[in-house]
């Protein structure tokens, strides 16, 4: 069987194939759809902080009563919405044409090596891994369309939480406790309170990576089963019986520890959903109470506190993500490296895909 390999070195491979999307023939169009993402979520964010602003013009206008301020205020807001769905749309489009491009190209690399495999190996290879279909298919797609969508989620998390700890340093201000004054409490505040959930979280967390891997591998297993069967003529149809039923109840099992890990994290994050909109409102309550803080800033602080906090928390919240994007990534590696191996002794040249596979020596 195929030798063992270091998760760290699978990963690595994956990282250096995949993204040859970005340095080959097809580096134009990858750079040009990554660009215009990069810039949508930017323009997300703005409109973020515009609305965030909006919400302290409508509270103010509210609690003063002004009709004619609160009469602009809807024609902003009708505004802002216009705009938050074409930026909304927009980064929808770039985002998935993003996934499909790299797909395409992904798919198409490692369809070309595996169909060159077969052709210099017909009659099969004693190293050659389970389920290539599947490896190339389904882990091939959540390879590319996952890690799209969780390098995103990194570069908004960045920019959310910078924008909106700025809000909150500006909204907040200082507040005296015991005698002492504290500055820019309420980032203090966000950033201790979503290190202690995030920290719970990935306790509880880290566990269901392992799992959810454990479960992947357990439904590729499944299908290979499954393809092994439909392609037996023999007549032993009892013994395919038994096998099929081990590896759906081992599958079943492999389902059940990830249910089990998944509930914990669903009780922290539905305690934190009732939580997290009410502990701004509370810090900021002796503020509004004093007079410092008018209705607007309140509610401006606290949506801002909100905005902190559920991007610092995201990449917890993703942890499944993380977990599935993972094992698929290194199944595709070590199909990919499968080949390499196996093409060790054939000349490798370009394909019209931008993407590398194995031709035979020329003789002579």
């Amino acid at each position: 069987m195929m030798r063992c390999r270091s998760d760290q070195h699978l990963m690595g491979h994956f990282l250096s194939l995949a993204t040859q999307f970005w340095t080959g023939h097809t580096r134009r169009a990858a750079w040009v759809l990554t660009a215009g993402l990069l810039a949508c979520l930017v323009a997300n964010v703005l409109l973020a902080l515009a609305i965030n602003l909006w919400n302290k013009s409508f509270f103010d206008a509210l609690q003063v009563r002004d009709q004619a301020a609160l009469l602009w205020c809807i024609i902003f807001v009708i505004m802002l919405s216009v705009l938050n769905a074409a930026a909304a749309v927009a980064q929808m489009q770039m985002r998935m044409r993003l996934q499909l491009r790299w797909r395409q190209w992904l798919t198409q690399t490692l369809v070309e090596r595996w169909l060159w495999n077969r052709t210099m190996h017909p009659s099969g290879d004693p190293d050659t891994l389970d389920n290539p279909e599947a490896r190339i298919s389904d882990d091939g797609r959540l390879s590319t369309e996952l890690l799209v969508d969780l390098v995103a989620g990194i570069f908004n998390t960045l920019l959310v939480s910078s924008s909106f700890i700025l809000v909150l340093f500006y909204v907040g201000g200082s507040i005296r406790l015991a005698g002492l004054t504290v500055p820019g409490y309420l980032v203090l505040a966000v950033l201790i309170y979503t290190g202690a959930t995030s920290f719970v979280m990935y306790r509880l967390g880290w566990p269901l990576v392992a799992r959810v891997e454990e479960k992947a591998a357990g439904e590729g297993n499944f299908r290979y089963a499954l393809t092994r069967a439909r392609q037996n003529t023999g007549p032993d149809h009892v013994g395919e019986k038994t096998e099929l039923s081990g590896s759906l109840k081992t599958l079943a099992g492999l389902w059940l520890a990830v249910i089990q890990r998944q509930s914990r994290m669903v009780i922290l994050s539905g305690a934190n959903n009732v939580m997290s909109p009410v502990v701004p409102l509370l810090l900021c309550a002796p503020k509004y109470f004093s007079g410092d803080m008018t209705l607007g800033d309140l509610m401006q602080a606290a949506t801002a506190f909100m905005q902190v906090h559920t991007a610092l928390n995201w990449l917890a919240d993703n942890a499944l993500s993380l977990a599935n994007w993972s094992a698929s990534a290194r199944r595709v590696a070590a199909l990919d490296m499968l080949y390499h191996e196996q093409g060790s002794e054939l000349d490798v040249v370009g394909t019209d895909a931008g993407a590398t596979y194995p031709q035979p020596k020329q003789s002579g």
